[in-house]
């Protein structure tokens, strides 16, 4: 009501809205809003929702207005009140579409002329007109050192965007009614994530930091949280999806239902189109592989040879089970997926643990610099505000002025030839009036009614495209955000009840039951693993299907057991500091089949190497 002025000497302030990040591609839009607490940050606010079709192109926003109508769903979803203050939104544009260069500078030099000289420089690298660029730049200190000549240097990372793709993101927040505060560089807001959760925060620590979104991949070496080194190249969920809608001979939605369920390494294909899709995702991954390993030879080329640490995986490919060993396989790095919400108080019956690395980009951009106990790069594409579009308004072309022209002689025949057409005029125009009136409207009328209901017809044959493609999306989103924590107490019971000397194979759970099978050491191991299982307060009765050794594998007994399920209600965890006992990471994979789940599992080190041999016969 008092605006911003002030009231008998105290300053009357508008009350700032929320502030929450948003990452967009061409699959889903997810909403994410953080706050600092006691115990530490908290993910108070997240939704997801799909992305209509054709809205996104190569990462970009095609469509402002469509992007800011699910923006503002996902803010009702959210619980963001629509007449309260106006929220902030932070968003993230793809790497391929920003310039970054790193620049040396010597150390000491005075903020001024420091800017000054980036600036400069930055007109020797931007390849469009500095004029119609978003520059923003900073020191990273884990790259000072003395060179060759003897001067002490530090690198500058500088980032640039033309002022057209930011104008973009305010259109989008226009539309949803919020502002738009920060535009990061969606791979630098990963980097953030992960050093946040502490990935990166070890000095001298090499890591190999690979975004594989749905538009491209995003490769950066990085030290000490600092990015060395980065590249994008244009292969990404998207290319795999087509690829496998064009080897099944099935479309897109259908083939992006597919890519949680491939059997990419270390599984067995349920059946022989998961066989046939799970071969074109090693292809596909096997080319990024090969960009990886590029990469680091370049960079080696570079600064001389040094050696990975890790490499952490983030973005959509995390979706692919086991990418994260294909990857490690073939690099021969240890190979680790990036959960940047590891060390974040948050309701897991919203996230899932295989859909985290997914958020790394969005959590980045949420984050406050200074909740980061490592220094990041922090750049703001956005930091000048809202900036008028460059154009050249140089002129192209003159006209001249129009010579004054002296009277005309046949003015009196002009008056008669004006005269007869008008009385031409009349005579036709009373025949059209008089003759056929009602014909001519009626026609009119008609057409107009023809060329309605094609338009009518159109929107409602876009409406059913976009509604289906919308529901698959959907179920995709769905199968994400809740599948996967229906049998965790029981798959605890089973691995704290594992005696040494069994490997468990398989489990299959059934509505009052499941079988485990596997390999034991002896006879004696199984009756062990039975009898612990049936003393278990969860399970009822245990009891040994077969027991046997077969000729492949005659030093092992071959099992199968089945235990009967009580009937009473788990324990549910409410957050990362539950004391209840969580999947670990010998768990490979959860399915379903036929009606019941399925999981494979490893629970015995000292069988490992005897299992996969085993496999390996088996193929």
């Amino acid at each position: 009501m008092f605006g911003t002025g002030k009231l008998f000497g105290f300053g009357i302030r508008k009350k700032k809205g929320p502030t929450f990040g948003i990452d967009i591609n061409s699959d889903s839009i997810t909403l994410i809003q953080l706050e600092k607490t006691r115990v530490g940050i908290e993910v108070t606010r997240f939704a997801c929702m799909p992305t209509p079709a054709n809205t996104v192109r190569e990462g970009l926003i095609a469509d402002p207005s469509a992007i800011g109508f699910v923006i503002s769903d996902l803010m009702l979803q959210a619980g963001i009140a629509p007449t309260g203050p106006s929220p902030t939104i932070n968003m993230t544009i793809p790497a391929q579409a920003v310039v970054i260069r790193l620049m040396p500078v010597p150390t000491g030099m005075p903020p001024d002329e420091l800017a000054e000289v980036v600036t400069q420089e930055a007109t020797n690298h931007v390849p469009f007109p500095i004029s119609d660029a978003n520059l923003d730049w900073s020191l990273m200190p884990a790259t000072e050192r003395t060179d060759a000549d003897g001067v002490r240097r530090v690198d500058v990372i500088l980032a640039a965007v033309q002022r057209s793709i930011v104008e973009t993101c305010w259109r989008t927040t226009d539309s949803c009614g919020a502002h738009l505060g920060k535009i990061e560089v969606s791979s630098l807001a990963a980097i953030r994530g992960l050093a946040t959760a502490g990935y990166l925060d070890t000095v001298g620590q090499m890591s190999m930091v690979v975004n594989v979104r749905q538009d491209a991949t995003d490769i950066n070496v990085i030290r000490s949280a600092m990015p060395l080194f980065g590249r994008s190249v244009i292969i990404g969920m998207e290319t795999l999806t087509e690829a496998i809608s064009r080897s099944l001979e099935i479309d897109f939605e259908t083939a992006l239902t597919l890519l949680p369920e491939i059997p990419l390494f270390g599984m067995p294909p349920k059946d022989q189109r998961m066989g046939q899709a799970a071969q074109v995702a090693r292809t596909i991954f096997s080319d990024i592989t090969d960009e990886l390993e590029r990469s680091l030879e370049f960079y080696q080329s570079q600064v001389g040879d040094v050696k990975l640490d890790q490499i952490i995986l983030t973005g959509p490919g995390c979706m692919v089970p086991n990418l994260d060993q294909y990857i490690g396989s073939r690099m021969g790095y240890r190979t680790i997926f990036g959960d940047a919400m590891r060390d974040m108080t948050f309701d897991q019956s919203l996230v899932v643990e295989r859909m985290r690395p997914i958020l790394a980009s969005s959590l980045g951009s949420s984050l406050d610099p200074i909740w980061n106990p490592a220094f990041t790069v922090d750049l703001d594409l956005n930091k000048e505000g809202r900036l008028p579009l460059f154009y050249d308004e140089r002129a192209t072309q003159k006209i001249e002025a129009e010579r004054p022209v002296g009277p005309y002689w046949f003015r009196p025949a002009l008056a008669g030839g004006l005269v007869a057409l008008a009385l031409a005029g009349s005579a036709l125009a009373y025949l059209n009036y008089v003759e056929i009136p009602t014909k001519q409207a009626q026609l009119v009328e008609t057409e107009a009614k023809i060329v309605q209901a094609r338009k009518d017809l159109e929107q409602v044959n876009q409406l059913k495209e976009t509604n289906t493609s919308l529901r698959m999306r959907q179920k995709v989103l769905n199968y994400l955000v809740s599948k996967g924590r229906r049998w965790s107490s029981y798959m605890d019971t089973i691995q704290s009840n594992t005696p040494k000397g069994v490997q468990i194979d398989h489990v299959i759970f059934g509505q009052q039951d499941f079988q485990v099978e596997g390999l034991a050491e002896d006879f004696t191991a199984v009756s062990k693993l039975s009898l612990n299982l049936e003393g278990s307060p969860l399970i009822k009765e245990s009891s040994i299907d077969f027991a046997g050794r077969k000729d492949k594998i005659p030093q092992y007994v071959t099992f199968g057991l089945t235990a009967k399920i009580k009937p009473v209600d788990l324990p549910r965890a409410v957050g990362p500091s539950s004391t209840a006992p969580s999947v670990t990471p010998s768990i490979g994979s959860v399915f379903t089949e036929n009606g019941k789940t399925s999981v494979a599992k490893r629970a015995t080190p000292e069988l490992d190497g005897i299992q996969l041999s085993t496999r390996e016969q088996a193929e």
